[in-house]
């Protein structure tokens, strides 16, 4: 799969290799705080603010419309909504990118518009109002699922050399949720979502990290 960007740099997805250095890694959190017990968490805030997470600051001031500071992938809706009230702890709008009560045209001018626009319907976890008298804000953060973002990231792809509704240019931590169902699939395994997840990561994700090496992270959760 070839992604060309808008400065024209060609990227083949089909021959890159995932490094170690493309991975955020627990070791040297738990080197530094001498306290790898502590580091696992079932809580997705609570884990991203034990290392993975860049910058808590540059979050709550997240300024690059389309491409929130962190994405994560899950595998349904319902495992979304859960994760976005584990995410409420961190106070900060979030925005819902699967299928459940949004359309994607609505979720195409959240991602541009952000929150706190007149008019705009919020996709808030908790954390932010959504009003329209608020002031204008990026999401920092987008909880979605692999086929809602995949459209997302094709949405209007071919009118702007920019890219599509969804953009990673600026995104620095994809979080993949590694949780199962009861029949013990996760968002790697299961039929669903396999493929849809392979080809986001082919045409949105390997792209940045050949592109943008250093400056995007992959978790899994």
């Amino acid at each position: 799969v070839l992604w060309r960007r808008h400065e024209k740099k060609v990227v083949n997805a089909e021959n890159f290799i995932f490094q170690s250095s493309n991975f955020f890694s627990s070791h040297a959190k738990e080197q530094q705080n001498d306290a790898s017990s502590n580091f696992h968490s079932s809580n997705m805030a609570t884990f991203l603010k034990s290392g993975p997470l860049p910058s808590m600051k540059r979050l709550k001031n997240w300024k690059h419309p389309n491409s929130p500071m962190v994405l994560v992938i899950t595998l349904s809706a319902r495992r979304s909504v859960e994760l976005m009230k584990q995410l409420s702890t961190l106070r900060l709008p979030i925005a819902k990118l699967f299928a459940k009560h949004m359309n994607i045209d609505d979720q195409v001018q959240l991602l541009s518009r952000g929150v706190g626009k007149k008019g705009l319907i919020s996709g808030d976890g908790g954390g932010g109002k959504g009003k329209g008298n608020s002031p204008h804000k990026c999401y920092g953060i987008g909880v979605g699922t692999p086929g809602r973002l995949l459209a997302l990231l094709n949405h209007g792809k071919n009118e702007s050399s920019y890219g599509g509704a969804l953009r990673l240019n600026h995104t620095e931590l994809i979080v993949i949720d590694c949780h199962e169902d009861s029949k013990g699939f996760n968002v790697c395994t299961m039929k669903d979502t396999s493929k849809e997840l392979m080809d986001f990561m082919k045409e949105g994700v390997v792209p940045e990290l050949s592109e943008r090496a250093g400056n995007m992270k992959l978790a899994l959760f």
